[in-house]
């Protein structure tokens, strides 16, 4: 029988020191307690909400954003800005290197100090200077590092607050419009294995930090009898330099430079890739900077659609009247014009060689309510396999699995490495179980929301768990809390509940991998990502929902009378985990923490084990552009790419 602690004294001691608690770059950092609490004299312990969690408090230069966008109050950045703004577009860069060196904006801490004085003016410095670095230089390497710098101050900023306060490029000459091209072009320059600018030595790894033998093994990995990687001939294969590993598949990436509609449609790189929903952005990074890319789309064999719909619709007021309530009409319009404008689009059926990634428990309809006149055979690269409770008229999920890649949310670098630290060995974890939500009914297809409220409706399986506060003192349950209290729970129970919420998907799935702790799946139409590749059952368990409270039983006897399987469940966990995260690529803040091998310890193999692997090896499978896949014996490559007669 495992060990179990004082549980009572635990939970005291936890309410004492919410108090004192901050998180500080995804880290729990206790503050020092008051004299009068070291003399014993506590105050009564104070019920903190989710609103009083650090993530919810006022950005720190959110005041000079809105009040005085021209930083006319502070005596350097307002008289800088109007010599800048007077200056020629080409003779802006000099007055920006040299503003750099004379503030000392190389160093980060007076970067940071000076992100709440004048942030757009900081912002529009650091994006003069790595623009030149890569037009101009020819230094994707030095680009790519003067963009690290200014991420995290881009991505505090939603696109619509950026260009607000740039005026449009007229209070400063930056536009958030810019910014995403110059991401854009950074990536698509490093893709490894070419030249890394005059006279430079080849270069070696791409934006994720994979090398040519890295990316033999990723399309190799998935080949039946363990076929062997052909190689790049002398004309290239796509963006794959000559001598490198042949890719399996070549994309094609829609540019937002070419297609208006689609800019709307991803702006806000920065900002939108800090969420949950980050994978929208991730996924166009990885292709951008992808061997497997090609700028030819007739010998593409999949089309990739860039967009970021499910962080904008989520902050409502991108799209005019749009919220996650409703289906929104104006970026339908928008996917159908980038279509209707495209040639690409028309070339196969339904779009059976377009990749989307919907990112959202909305699933594709929130943003495209008329996919399934447009694109009903695109493949669909969705965290969501089920409904979205909030459209009641919608009854058919957008998922389908003979087509469509089940994907993880993402999670920071931060997290993912913050609950490894925090987590306790099974032995020492006080709970038996964990959740930490809101209640939610199931979709109305299921039952109506009037006769499913609480948790007398077994299919209202949240109230169900909720229900145990106060009646079982080894369940860490609770509702409206802060994060931080989520992340305790994580990694100081054995089992995680993972119940259906708004939809079927949910972060906390992947994040309980990461804490060390077992989920327990609690949605019989949810399927975990990558079931193709990994052994989901042998770290998971997936119970039925509305049977809660055998669930509990069931669980103790399982630490108490087989503590043997629960050790198995977690090292399996931990030996899955990997492939659910999404590694930051080099123009990311976080970079620098996978740079310094900060996550080695996390994930030791993670350029080559993570979500885009996975994703890309999924997809090889896929690629069945008939047009472009004649094989016979002693054919050259060039013979066996030319097209067909037939179209698609």
């Amino acid at each position: 029988m495992m060990c179990q602690r004082p549980l009572l004294r635990w939970r005291s001691q936890v309410y004492q020191v919410r108090r004192w608690m901050t998180l500080v770059g995804g880290l729990l950092v206790w503050s020092a307690p008051s004299a009068e609490t070291l003399d014993g004299q506590v105050d009564p312990p104070v019920k903190l909400t989710l609103q009083d969690d650090p993530a919810f408090q006022p950005q720190k230069y959110a005041k000079n954003v809105q009040e005085d966008p021209e930083c006319n109050r502070d005596p350097l950045w307002g008289p800088f800005r109007q010599v800048l703004m007077a200056a020629e577009p080409e003779n802006r860069i000099e007055l920006a290197y040299e503003k750099t060196i004379e503030w000392g904006l190389e160093n980060a801490t007076i970067v940071d100090e000076q992100a709440k004085i004048c942030i757009i003016g900081l912002i529009t410095l650091q994006f003069l200077f790595a623009r030149f670095l890569l037009t101009e230089v020819n230094s994707v390497e030095a680009a790519a590092h003067s963009f690290r710098l200014m991420d995290s101050q881009t991505g505090a900023l939603h696109p619509d607050v950026f260009d607000k306060a740039s005026g449009y490029g007229k209070i400063w000459p930056i536009t958030a419009d810019e910014v995403d091209s110059l991401r854009r072009g950074i990536l698509k320059s490093s893709v490894g294995g070419g030249s890394g600018g005059p006279d430079r030595r080849r270069r070696f790894k791409n934006a994720f930090g994979l090398h040519d033998g890295d990316w033999n093994e990723v399309w190799g990995s998935w080949r039946p009898q363990g076929k062997p990687v052909g190689t790049v001939g002398p004309k290239g294969f796509g963006a794959a330099q000559a001598g490198a590993p042949k890719p399996s598949f070549r994309v094609y990436v829609y540019d937002p430079d070419e297609h208006p509609s689609l800019r709307k449609l991803a702006r806000g790189a920065a900002f939108c890739k800090h969420n949950q929903w980050g994978m929208e952005v991730a996924l166009h990074d990885w292709f951008l900077s992808c061997p497997c890319r090609t700028d030819n789309p007739d010998e593409a064999d999949f089309f990739f659609v860039p967009h970021y719909t499910a962080c904008l619709i989520n902050h409502a007021d991108t799209f005019t009247g749009c919220d996650t309530k409703q289906l929104c009409g104006p970026s339908t319009e928008l996917f159908e014009q980038v279509l209707n404008n495209s040639r690409h689009y028309k070339r196969t059926d339904g779009g059976r060689d377009h990749l989307f990634v919907w990112g959202s428990g909305m699933g594709a309809e929130g943003a495209f309510a008329s996919w399934r006149q447009w694109v009903p055979n695109a493949v669909f690269l969705m965290t969501e396999t089920e409904l979205w409770n909030p459209f009641d008229k919608v009854a058919l999920p957008s998922f389908s699995p003979h087509k469509d890649i089940v994907v993880p949310g993402r999670i920071t670098i931060e997290d993912m490495i913050s609950l490894g630290k925090l987590a306790r060995p099974l032995e020492e974890r006080d709970f038996l179980g964990h959740f930490i939500g809101w209640p939610r009914p199931p979709h109305p297809s299921a039952m109506s929301k009037e006769s499913c409220k609480d948790a007398s409706c077994a299919l209202n399986v949240r109230s169900v768990l909720l229900a145990l506060k106060g009646n079982d003192s080894e369940m860490h349950v609770d509702v409206d809390v802060p994060y931080m209290e989520s992340f305790l729970g994580l990694t100081s129970s054995l089992f995680c509940f993972v119940p259906r919420g708004k939809s079927a998907w949910s972060s906390r799935f992947f994040q309980t991998y990461f804490a060390g702790c077992i989920p327990v799946l609690l949605n019989d139409r949810y399927e975990p990502p990558f079931g193709e590749i990994v052994d989901i059952p042998s770290s998971t368990i997936k119970w039925p929902m509305t049977e809660v409270p055998a669930l509990v039983s069931y669980l103790r006897t399982l630490r108490d009378e087989q503590p043997e399987i629960v050790y198995e469940l977690q090292r399996a966990g931990q030996e899955l985990k990997c492939w659910y995260a999404w590694p930051s690529s080099w123009v990311e803040w976080s970079w620098i923490e996978l740079n310094r091998s900060k996550f080695n310890s996390t994930c030791s193999a993670w350029h080559v084990k993570n979500a885009y692997v996975a994703v890309t090896r999924l997809l090889a499978a896929k690629a069945t552009s008939s047009r472009h896949r004649f094989y016979y014996p002693g054919a050259s490559p060039e013979v066996l790419e030319r097209p067909g007669a037939l179209p698609l």
